[in-house]
């Protein structure tokens, strides 16, 4: 009995070895190279400029993180929104750069999309409670050509002095800066 298990534990044992050693050594596995796909590069937050009428700042954003300020001044009547052409007043609202060149008398210009649907609205409105002042030629319409721009006497921009009939003005070393930063199409948010 004990002769016969001995056989049969050699018997395996042979095969085994003799397997081992007739096969040929496995292949060496190509180790699997993973490669990750690289991080996205995130896009940068766009920039967009809100303007602050009481505290005279037009500020940069990119996204949420503030990138610029400038002191700027505004329309003779600065403390209401726009309402008609000649009121002197700055809109107040969103809207956006819909041009840019350059200016003979104020460096750079960035026209506003003024006036939007909602300002017309708030304009016939207006008309229609007798609200808007009348001439012989008859109501002077929401008016329009609002934009940012430099200045042609910085004296006025360094003294606060509000000179211009609805825009947003800053010293023209400041407005070439902003003119250079911020593209065709960019937010302007004008608040009191």
């Amino acid at each position: 009995m004990w002769g016969r298990a001995n056989r049969t534990m050699w018997s395996v044992a042979l095969v085994l070895l003799a397997g081992c050693s007739a096969a040929e050594p496995p292949a060496a596995r190509p180790t699997a190279v993973i490669l990750a796909a690289p991080e996205p590069t995130p896009e940068p937050a766009p920039l967009w400029i809100r303007v602050q009428k009481r505290a005279r700042t037009l500020s940069v954003f990119e996204g949420p993180r503030l990138v610029k300020t400038y002191p700027v001044v505004l329309g003779k009547d600065p403390y209401w929104a726009k309402l008609y052409r000649g009121d002197h007043r700055t809109p107040e609202g969103e809207y956006h750069i819909s041009n840019k060149y350059f200016h003979p008398f104020w460096s750079r210009f960035m026209l506003l999309d003024y006036p939007t649907p909602a300002n017309l609205e708030i304009y016939a409105w207006s008309s229609e409670r007798a609200l808007i002042p009348r001439s012989r030629q008859g109501e002077p319409g929401p008016g329009g050509a609002v934009g940012i721009h430099g200045t042609e006497d910085e004296r006025l921009n360094l003294r606060g002095v509000d000179w211009t009939e609805g825009c947003i003005s800053l010293l023209n070393a400041d407005i070439e800066e902003l003119y250079q930063l911020v593209p065709l199409g960019t937010r302007v948010v004008i608040e009191r």
